[in-house]
């Protein structure tokens, strides 16, 4: 029987400012006007009517050796010496309360994405650094820029249980069903990417897609379901198995037959909390080993030797949206200037308690499609004033303010959208924002607009859509494959900030459109090379999540969000025994 060992905080507990969870498919984005994207349920904003693209708001230290008793195994932890990998043990983690367990398709929370990633698994999955590695797809090919594509399957791979093989039928029937789940599934872009998927065999797929292009290909990373149907309890082909629900927990064992390597890690127990807070109350108390969170004042947790706390990349970017009908914002040098006056380094060391990283471009800095190019504005109040002199904004007469032509009244002075919402962090990045802007001679006025996730009406989305606002503080769920042409496009539904360039915009359409890996890269480098130049909207920072763990658990290399699970099958737990 395993014990719960509470675990001391370096400081006294306090909540997570962790929302609810939203989900949004890999390929998929949404503007999230919450200070983080994290929400219960998705939620769709009928204000914003996206496709694509919807809106979401968006103690003391341990002496002693340490035993390992929260992760049933009574061992001692030594945390200096060199441990190897060995097969044992089990994690808990948690689930919300009342949770549907039995369809992948429709989850609606991380932390159940999490859940069902264990279990189910899909034809192509995504490293780290957003590349397509295949899974339940061997290998794929296509003879026409990426239109068409066959597909071939893995043999040697059966379903949890009833050790039926899996065949493309599982594929085809997965497919079909998702079609008719509508935008509010996570994984909607396949639905929308994907024209049809045919069974040419059991282990053929022949797939054609909506338009060509490698990018495309991010669309087949949706799990795939024994007929495409939900059954009595989670049935896949992934690493666990489901093995029985009791009240509020339910086990997943490794599953021996899986057709890779089997997991170090022999049980998962998943115990339904009702937030994220609780789920970090209950790590503290010891009844749970792994949580993983955006509160950004989770370092207080990490002590050495008892609790890490490992930060997380994700897909989720702030942005400073600018509103192109602003006559102050309309030239280029002006938003250049803008992004040179911001001490983001600061923001994110006062603000996220460095829980991000800055970027200039919307493609995640560890994407393997980056372009290190593209970082061209730190912080540099000279070239700023600089940049404010060329577009005609200077300090003429001496009053500390920057005037149009030596204008008086056309003082710069921009308005600051941001939500007012339970999470205060993005209003507190306005403010800083606010105040740097200040420095440099330009008046603002910072308009936190209430919003609230249960409604479908709300002031700040209403003055949003109306372009109420010079300046706004949004967030951006990019899709891992980068596509942002909604964002772009001159029609584009989530085209807030009114800005169309396009030349851009067919630089953003090439980059979908190329038809192989290399030139997709090459592609999505000259992107955000003229991305960084026109500056459309101003990218901040990429946010960072976090994992709240057990020091005895080892072996959590290349977590990222949105699948932190996807290398569990080298999770261990630490030991004194070495393999032989």
């Amino acid at each position: 029987m395993m014990k719960n060992t509470p675990r001391a905080a370096n400081s006294t507990e306090y909540p997570s400012k962790k929302p609810p969870n939203t989900l949004k498919g890999y390929s998929g984005h949404m503007i999230n006007t919450q200070s983080y994207t994290r929400m219960n349920w998705v939620r769709r904003i009928a204000a914003f009517a996206m496709t694509a693209l919807s809106l979401a708001m968006l103690g003391c230290s341990k002496g002693g050796e340490q035993q390992n008793e929260t992760l049933g195994l009574d061992i001692d932890v030594p945390i200096t010496e060199e441990t190897l990998p060995a097969a044992g043990g089990e994690i808990k983690m948690y689930i919300p309360t009342n949770a549907d367990l039995t369809d992948p398709l429709s989850v609606n929370t991380e932390e159940m994405m999490n859940f069902f990633s264990l279990v189910y698994e899909s034809l192509i999955t995504i490293n780290n650094d957003g590349k397509l590695n295949p899974e339940l797809a061997e290998n794929w090919t296509s003879e026409d820029g990426g239109k068409t594509w066959t597909v071939n399957l893995r043999t040697g791979v059966t379903w949890h249980k009833v050790g039926r093989n899996f065949t493309a039928n599982d594929v085809t029937a997965t497919f079909e069903r998702l079609k008719t789940l509508g935008e509010d599934s996570y994984y909607y872009y396949a639905a929308r990417d994907i024209e049809s998927i045919e069974a040419i065999d059991n282990t053929t797929l022949k797939v054609v897609m909506k338009e060509g292009g490698y990018a495309f290909l991010y669309a087949m990373t949706f799990p795939v379901m024994m007929n495409g149907e939900p059954s009595a309890y989670p049935l896949g082909t992934g690493p666990y198995y489901y093995d029985g629900y009791s009240g509020e927990s339910l086990q997943l064992t490794a599953n021996d037959g899986w057709w890779r390597q089997r997991p170090y890690i022999d049980k998962f127990i998943f115990i339904e909390r009702d937030s994220n807070d609780t789920a970090l109350a209950s790590y503290n108390a010891g009844q749970l080993d792994v949580v993983p969170t955006s509160a950004t004042t989770v370092g207080k947790y990490r002590q050495d030797g008892i609790t890490n706390v490992q930060d997380v990349m994700t897909q989720n970017v702030e942005i400073m949206l600018v509103n192109s009908n602003s006559q102050s914002l309309n030239d280029v040098k002006v938003r250049q200037a803008l992004a040179c006056a911001l001490d983001r380094s600061k923001i994110i060391s006062n603000i996220y308690m460095n829980r991000a990283q800055a970027c200039d471009v919307p493609i995640a800095p560890d994407s393997w499609i980056y372009e290190s190019k593209s970082k061209l504005y730190d912080y540099n109040t000279v070239k700023a004033l600089e940049l404010f002199a060329e577009a005609g904004w200077t300090d003429s007469d001496g009053d500390g303010r920057l005037e149009k032509n030596g204008m008086a009244l056309t003082e710069m002075s921009l308005k600051i959208l941001v939500n007012d919402s339970t999470d205060s962090t993005r209003k507190n990045a306005a403010a800083a924002i606010a105040e740097q802007l200040e420095e440099l001679g330009i008046a603002t006025e910072i308009v936190a607009a209430p919003f609230s996730v249960a409604s479908d009406k709300n002031e700040y989305t209403d003055k949003l859509a109306a372009g109420e606002y010079d300046i706004a503080l949004v967030g951006i769920n990019v899709g891992r494959d980068g596509d942002i042409r909604d964002v772009m496009a001159q029609d584009g539904k989530a085209n807030y900030g009114n800005y169309y360039d396009a030349e851009l915009y067919e630089l953003a359409c090439a980059m979908m459109k190329a038809g192989d890996e290399a030139s997709y890269r090459s592609a999505a480098s000259k992107f955000q090379l003229a991305f960084a130049e026109r500056l459309p909207f101003i990218p901040l920072y990429f946010r960072l999540d976090s994992i709240v763990c057990a020091a005895e658990i080892k072996g959590m290399t290349d977590v990222r969000e949105p699948d932190i699970m996807r290398n569990v099958d080298k999770w261990y737990i630490y030991t004194t025994e070495k393999q032989k």
